[in-house]
């Protein structure tokens, strides 16, 4: 009865979310008619929207755009806005709604063709192993001067892209391999966790220590740079593929965030690929 209970409110605040949430952009419509659009309360409206369920975050991201259309100068600081959600050291960043948000703009008719090159591009990049995609392999070099497939196996995977002259770096890597989490995972063959040094020098690639649970690579040939195989702005970076080698979670830089994701997927009925992302976009 407990937890009845406790579904119901769930599902009650979701609904009083999302009400609030189409308030807020109904107000972001007005506001722009009358007044301009006020960045920080589009920056609001969008962080609010990764707090509801997958579908109707999606339904709003592009109604708020459409919403905007009768004035195009408000709707260029939206599009504006747009960096933030793309940007893995941002607060409100989302893979999902970045996605939505350039597929809106550039088949509006708002902006002119010229206007639409950059999200164009912007959205054939984020494409590239989106979320709910298959990822893309790799051949990998490993330590021992061999090679490695950077998808393997049919557990889920988490690959951490890293350099080793970054602070932010080094401390995923402490993070990394003192978590229990993990090294229990892979230990009981429910998931592989492979490094990848993004960077060009085999020295500092060979001074990489991780538990030995911890796959380590290098991306020698630079197929990540060279043939932008994996979009990568900044590091450290994690991606979380299910056993079907798609995208989960993508450019994470966050490891307990990729934890409590991984606690989420392990323990849900529904392990197929649909089902896990929407499960996953309000990690």
């Amino acid at each position: 009865m407990f937890f009845t209970f406790a579904n119901k409110i769930k599902k009650g605040m979701k609904k009083i979310l999302l009400c609030a949430m189409l308030a807020l952009t109904c107000f972001c419509y007005a506001q722009a008619q009358f007044f301009g659009v006020d960045p920080e309360k589009l920056g609001n409206l969008m962080s609010g929207l990764t707090r509801l369920p997958y579908d109707n975050a999606r339904m709003l991201m592009s109604q708020t755009f459409k919403a905007l259309e009768s004035d195009a100068k408000g709707y260029r600081k939206a599009v504006e806005m747009l960096d933030r959600l793309g940007d893995p050291t941002d607060s409100i960043h989302n893979e999902v709604l970045y996605m939505e948000g350039l597929k809106t703009v550039t088949s509006s008719f708002v902006l002119s063709n010229s206007e639409k090159d950059r999200p164009k591009f912007l959205l054939q990049m984020a494409q590239k192993n989106a979320i709910g995609a298959p990822a893309t392999d790799l051949t990998l070099a490993t330590a021992d001067g061999k090679t490695a497939q950077l998808l393997g196996g049919q557990v889920p995977t988490l690959v951490f892209f890293n350099d080793l002259n970054c602070d932010a770096c080094a401390k995923a890597r402490e993070a990394l391999a003192a978590s229990a989490t993990l090294s229990d995972y892979v230990g009981k063959g429910l998931l592989r966790v492979v490094a990848v040094y993004t960077g060009k020098s085999e020295k500092d690639f060979k001074k990489a220590a991780y538990p030995a649970w911890v796959t380590s690579t290098w991306d020698k040939t630079q197929q990540i740079e060279q043939a932008d195989a994996y979009i990568l702005n900044t590091t450290p970076l994690f991606y979380l593929l299910n056993g079907d080698r798609c995208v989960l979670v993508k450019n994470e830089p966050s490891l307990k965030r990729v934890e409590s994701a991984l606690a989420k997927m392990m323990l849900s009925s529904d392990r197929t690929t649909p089902a896990l992302v929407k499960q996953l976009f309000n990690n």
